[in-house]
Order: C-alpha cells, then structure tokens, then sequence
C-alpha cells in the first residue's frame, strides 16, 4: 500500500520555465538507490540527488512510501533528508520522490528501496517489486531507453507505463535490468514475473508460446549466453504446457538454450494471466507457472525444492571451474518476456526478485 509519506513542498527555484512555447527536454531522476541493513540496524537519512530539469518545470515533490514487508514510514521534504521510523527487522519496501510542474502533474520518479534483515535465520528476502504498470508511459524505440531510472532492451518501437505493462512484438527481445535487486552475486536468487495477454491467446502449439525470462550477463551482449533461463509455455489441447529453457554459467557462452520436458496445468488452456517463478540456485533451475501472486511466493527454500509435478527442476551436468574466485553470476542481471506470434502477445505487467540470505 502507497500512500503519502510527507506532503507536497515547492522545489527550489521551481517553476514552470521552459518559455518561449519550444520543445522541452524531459525531466529526468536520478538513478535508483538502495540500502541493506542489518537486523536491528538503523535505517539511514535518505537524500535524493538532483533531477535534470534544464527546462525548470519542477516545481514540487512528493514521496511515497510502499512497504513491502513491515510498516516504515519515512518523514521529509523536497529532496531530503528523509528520516526512517517505524522499522522493524524484516521491513522492505521503497520510498518514492515524484517531481511535478506546476500544475501537479508527474515528470519523473526517484526510488529508493530499503531493507532491514531479518533476525538469524535464513530465508527468501524480497529486493525489488516493480510495478511496471506505474512506470512513466513511454514509447520505446529500438535498442537502449532509460525510463524511471532503470534501463529497458528492446529489439523494435514497444511501449510501457502510464497504466500498461511493457509490450513485446512477435518475435521481439524486450529486457528489463534488475541488476541492483541482485548485488549479492553468489546467493540463490528468484524473480517472480507477472505477464498478461490482454487481447487472448490466438492459438495453440509452440507457435504460440510466451516466454518469462531471467538473463545473466556481463554486459548487453551477453544476455541470455549465461547463466539464464526462461518459461515457455502455451496452450495444448485445452490445457497450458510449460516448459523450461536454461542456460549454464560461463565459461559456456554459447547462446543456445536447452529445452526441458514439459507439464501441463490441466484445463487452464484459456488463462490468459500467469506469474512465471524461477529460482536458480548456481546452476540448478527451478521453473514454474502460477495463476495468482500468493501461490507463486514461496514461505521457504524447502517450498522451492519440493520436486512436486508442476515444478520444473533442470541445471547442468558438468561443472567447470573458471579458474578464479569470481562471483558466481555476472554483474548484470535482466527480466523480460517474449512472444512467439502476433496473436498470442504477452505484456509485462510486475517483476518481483528475491535473494535467498
């Protein structure tokens, strides 16, 4: 739950400038922060680092605050400091800064996500949950966009935000990097990824398939060589068959994924919402299909690793080291989907990431 964490103060020199009625350039936040603390700890003042706004449009901000797990709320105004209270160990969320014009309409938002561990104890911690419905409507054009702070991959034009999720055309990349849900590179991780196919499922078969995907790389063009892994799945005889599709560690590289066997969800051929769950543990995978949110978040590590029908378990047979004691996984880290034909398109709607620590 959102809701107003100190009420809207006039920016600094804020106005609506820009003047001369000409095209103004697009106000832009700074990149996403994040702070871990220790059970127990104390959460730190935050303040938020200057918007680029060289035509003056700022002329207030506003913060949020969405908890994730607890009830921190957090007290401040314009771009800080902002001051915790409220926290417990467990408590995750984000605390958001919204810069508007002066006639109070949005231009751009800042996030800050916090987290304060959990006593002893292992167990999933949540990292990010991303609203991509919520993130400014923008037209994508092919190649690399920046929006709300976090970079977006795309093949061709696609469109996300502004009350929709990312869209995807047939046969077209759309990736979304989460690296700073993961800075932990050695620790088990998990992204839960919600996609819709608004306008129905247009058919059946692979032909038709939509994909979740979580791609390892060390920079955008190594996406999807290793490791990574995604869903497949698709209508079959009025029934939805997933699959898996993986991607060992480097030094393999390859590019090509191997497909695994499959498990169809008995009846469910028409659902046209399905939460895609992968949990990789180094080179094992983990891969799943559930129809709500609460059924795909596990309570446990145990929950994961369960071996049940509908869990797809697929990881590599030959280890190889590579010669150093580098992280396990790389430092870049993207989510997306995919859509195998133009009548059957998903749109990414939430991405939710855990570490398990």
């Amino acid at each position: 739950m959102a809701y107003p964490a100190a009420p809207t103060y006039p920016a600094p020199g804020g106005g609506s400038g820009g003047g001369g009625g000409g095209p103004v350039d697009p106000v832009e936040p700074p990149s996403p922060t994040s702070e871990n603390v220790a059970a127990g700890g104390t959460l730190s003042a935050k303040t938020f680092g200057s918007f680029t706004d060289s035509g003056g449009r700022i002329a207030s901000y506003v913060a949020t605050v969405t908890n994730a797990a607890g009830s921190t709320s957090w007290g401040g105004s314009g771009l800080g400091a902002y001051t915790a209270s409220g926290a417990s160990d467990g408590s995750a969320g984000t605390l958001s800064l919204t810069a508007r014009d002066a006639a109070g309409d949005d231009l751009a938002t800042a996030v800050h996500t916090f987290r304060r561990a959990l006593a002893p104890g292992e167990g999933w911690v949540q990292t990010l949950d991303l609203d991509v419905t919520a993130m400014t409507s923008t037209s994508l054009s092919a190649g690399s966009t920046t929006v709300d702070g976090r970079v977006i991959q795309t093949d061709a034009a696609e469109t996300v935000g502004g009350g929709s999720g990312l869209t995807a055309g047939a046969a077209q990349d759309v990736l979304v990097e989460v690296s700073d849900a993961f800075t932990d590179r050695d620790r088990a991780r998990m992204v839960i990824l919600k996609i819709t196919i608004p306008a129905g499922i247009g058919g059946s078969g692979t032909g038709h398939a939509v994909r979740g995907r979580l791609y390892g790389g060390t920079g955008i063009n190594t996406l999807g060589a290793s490791p990574s892994c995604q869903s497949r799945y698709y209508q079959n005889s009025g029934n939805m068959r997933v699959q898996a599709q993986y991607q060992v560690r480097p030094p393999e590289q390859t590019g090509s994924f191997t497909s695994s066997s499959s498990y169809d969800h008995s009846g469910d051929g028409s659902v046209t919402t399905w939460y895609t769950r992968i949990v990789m543990l180094r080179g094992t995978y983990y891969v799943s299909i559930h129809k709500t949110l609460a059924a795909a978040t596990p309570a446990s590590l145990d929950a994961i690793m369960d071996t049940s029908a509908d869990t797809i378990v697929c990881g590599i047979n030959s280890y190889q080291t590579i010669g150093d004691s580098s992280p396990f996984f790389p430092a870049q880290t993207y989510v997306g989907h995919f859509n195998q034909s133009s009548s059957t398109l998903g749109v990414l709607e939430q991405v939710v990431c855990y570490v398990f620590q």
